[in-house]
């Protein structure tokens, strides 16, 4: 299983470590573990640079004291997929490109440090691209955001348009050479909430080969009330008849939510999910959603050591 989204070095940053076992936290080290989770994504969510800098060391210690194992380059994927003790691997995405002060040094030097996925911009502006929040003002990508995606391109790094504005998506559709994802992004027509994708977005990202990331957060799965798992069913039904099995993964946004479903209140939940994935459209299908889409975009995007 890979999920391809938390915020839990943002409340590690607040500890002063990636604790192996946190249990007010939705997701920690030990009930990855148990859940089955081979890879994990890491968001450092934050504007400033200093900041980053502590959760990329943050997860440094982690690596260092055996609690997960760093994910730079494809064979990296390989080794923990196939590795007998459980230890999940961890990689690095930046959320939200306002830390690069739009300089590309500076996404060459995060790559240096482990960063292997970078969302353009949370909700808002930054020098990169207009956020969702903006999206009143039809602006996409700047010119120095186009440099980043190419730049990343280049480099090996996943694409992610989440929090990404309707013009910025666009933007980058037509620029990005390599697959590229919505790491936590729901479907639009099954909730209309301006953080979900429409239609059209989705059938793009499919066409370039990229992957959607179910989100677990109530208000992207519902429009009113309480959510569960029969509700991120929803968005993948949706999402399957509209672009079949392979372009569907899990972002789970765990710790950087104030509401979860129901029936999935934590990362220890995640194999409930797997169970409801597979009752209803058959093991290779539920495979393919809770990793493999994932997995075969690793290795197709990450660069060789």
């Amino acid at each position: 299983m890979i999920d391809f989204h938390c915020d839990t070095l943002a409340k590690a940053l607040l500890k002063g470590e990636l604790s192996a076992n946190e249990p007010s936290w939705q997701l920690d080290i030990n009930r990855l573990m148990h859940a089955g989770i081979r890879i994990q994504v890491f968001a450092i969510c934050t504007g400033s640079l200093h900041e980053a800098l502590a959760m990329i060391s943050l997860f440094h210690d982690a690596a260092k004291a055996n609690h997960v194992r760093p994910i730079y380059f494809r064979e990296d994927v390989t080794k923990v997929i196939q590795n007998e003790d459980n230890l999940p691997g961890g990689l690095l995405s930046l959320e939200g490109g306002q830390p690069l002060a739009g300089d590309v040094r500076i996404l060459d030097a995060l790559f240096l440090l482990g960063v292997r996925a970078l969302g353009l911009t949370w909700n808002n502006r930054n020098q990169l691209a207009d956020g969702i929040a903006e999206s009143s003002s039809k602006g996409g990508l700047t010119q120095k955001g186009r440099l980043v995606v190419q730049r990343m391109n280049q480099l090996g790094m996943v694409v992610d348009v989440s929090h990404l504005s309707p013009a910025g998506f666009w933007d980058v559709a037509q620029i990005c050479t390599a697959p590229f994802i919505a790491s936590h992004s729901n479907a639009y027509t099954v909730c209309q909430h301006p953080r979900n994708l429409e239609d059209d977005q989705l059938r793009a990202i499919a066409a370039a080969g990229g992957v959607v990331g179910l989100n677990f957060y109530p208000p992207f799965l519902v429009e009113e009330g309480a959510a569960s798992i029969e509700n991120i069913l929803r968005h993948a039904d949706h999402m399957l008849e509209l672009i079949g099995p392979n372009h569907i993964g899990l972002g789970s946004d765990f710790d950087g939510i104030n509401q979860t479903p129901t029936d999935l209140s934590d990362v220890s939940a995640l194999p409930r999910l797997y169970t409801a994935l597979e009752q209803r459209y058959g093991r290779q299908v539920a495979q393919a959603i809770m990793g493999g889409n994932f997995t075969r975009l690793l290795q197709s995007i990450l660069p060789n050591r």
